[in-house]
């Protein structure tokens, strides 16, 4: 599943079916860090407070409003 999700004008370019109901990082179009919990990613080390956070649908038909 390649996808391109909009948020705002930020696309994420990143296959994202290995994060399938999971949280995802995403700076500059790229997955940077997942977790099972936004709280969880927020305090990874890798995640700066300005990266997007969103959760990736566990089933590609899913539909995710942001």
């Amino acid at each position: 599943m390649t996808t391109k999700m909009i948020q705002g004008e930020r696309f994420v370019t990143d296959d994202l079916s290995p994060y399938r109901g999971s949280w995802v990082a995403v700076r500059d179009g790229h997955v940077i860090g997942s977790a099972l919990n936004p709280v969880e990613l927020r305090d990874r080390p890798e995640v700066l407070s300005s990266d997007d956070l969103f959760l990736v649908p566990s089933q590609a038909a899913s539909t995710l409003v942001l």
